[in-house]
């Protein structure tokens, strides 16, 4: 499948997946800053990408930011596939939650994306669901 994309500047990185079997690649940040502890940044990724018909572009956080005390404003993000004009550019909100200063340098990975097929449904409102309750959070022990 190809991924159609624009950089907003020669300097930013492209999008790779780092090894063979990676099914996600990876976004870096062109230009880093320093997030300050509590402090949520948006970082521009200079990234407009074409999400396929048929398909979302999740987002989600690199798994070595944990041990770097950072985490994606948003958890997951969810990218459209409308969401393509031409300055519809992909951002990344980045929480620091520990008790230092983070800096994320220029070029610094810290996101991974993955294109995924979506099905859409049909909304049929019904009194009766056919199942029993379940019980919810922690239900099941």
């Amino acid at each position: 499948m190809q991924i159609l994309f624009k950089r907003l500047s020669p300097d930013v990185p492209i999008p790779e997946y780092k090894t063979a079997g990676a099914v996600a690649f990876d976004i870096a940040v062109p230009k880093g800053g320093v997030i300050q502890p509590g402090e949520t940044k948006f970082f521009s990724t200079g990234l407009v990408i074409k999400v396929p018909d048929g398909y979302v572009l999740l987002v989600a956080p690199r798994s070595s930011n944990a041990k770097k005390q950072i985490r994606m404003g948003n958890s997951i993000g969810l990218i459209d596939q409308d969401y393509c004009g031409p300055t519809d550019e992909l951002k990344l909100a980045l929480n620091n939650f520990g008790s230092e200063p983070y800096t994320v340098k220029d070029g610094e990975r810290i996101a991974q994306s993955m294109i995924v097929p979506i099905a859409k449904g049909e909304f049929i409102e019904t009194a009766d669901l056919g199942t029993p309750d379940r019980g919810g959070f922690g239900s099941t022990g």
